[in-house]
């Protein structure tokens, strides 16, 4: 009996001690996945940034606007957009479906702002060269972005925004912004209306206006 009771202290010692060592381990990981976490989001926004600050001095460039007030607050306009667009890719990262239409709203949103403080001449020179102005065209942070011809063959492709394997997003120079995910789905935005068009590969064609 007395081996008994002097063992009962000894375990529960022990089984406190595995507690600790539980709790602290992940308390440990919890604490790392936050850091992992908050490091990833804040160079995804180093990234849209960097990408807002690119598109907005090719902008700039082009229309010769030199005031620096309104390049800042186009700046702003794009890392807008690129957080948007960013969250789209986050959404629509297994499916595909229902991305062309919130693309287009997104691209749309920056159209109108545009129109809100461009003057008329500058908003205009925007719409004809919209396509150079792309987020696609800029998604290599890691070099200049790529030259845009305005051709009517030109076009711009790069890998699927959804971050699905295997799918594609091509960018033409009218404007159109044509969507294959891996799964074989398609869809286009028409640069010109806005119109969104999507085939599945399994179901019947859609046609948004």
């Amino acid at each position: 009996m007395k081996k008994l009771l002097l063992l009962f202290p000894i375990a529960a010692s022990t089984l406190a001690s595995c507690g600790d060592s539980t709790t602290t381990t992940e308390a440990t990981t919890a604490t790392e996945t936050a850091t992992t976490s908050t490091a990833a989001t804040g160079d995804m926004d180093m990234q849209y940034r960097s990408r807002a600050q690119r598109i907005a001095d090719k902008m700039a460039a082009d229309m010769k606007i030199t005031d620096t007030a309104m390049v800042s607050r186009i700046r702003t306009t794009y890392y807008t957009r690129a957080q948007r667009l960013g969250e789209l890719r986050t959404k629509y990262a297994s499916d595909t479906a229902g991305m062309a239409a919130d693309m287009r709203s997104a691209y749309s949103e920056t159209d109108n702002e545009f129109k809100g403080y461009l003057p008329a001449e500058s908003y205009t020179t925007y719409e004809t060269s919209r396509p150079t102005y792309y987020e696609e065209a800029y998604m290599d942070d890691s070099s200049a972005p790529a030259e845009t011809d305005n051709s009517a063959s030109a076009s711009t492709e790069t890998e699927s925004m959804s971050g699905g394997e295997g799918g594609k997003m091509k960018v033409k120079a009218d404007g159109d912004i044509k969507i294959k995910d891996a799964e074989g789905n398609k869809a286009k935005i028409d640069g010109d209306d806005g119109t969104v068009k999507l085939k599945p590969e399994n179901g019947k064609d859609v046609k948004i206006k």
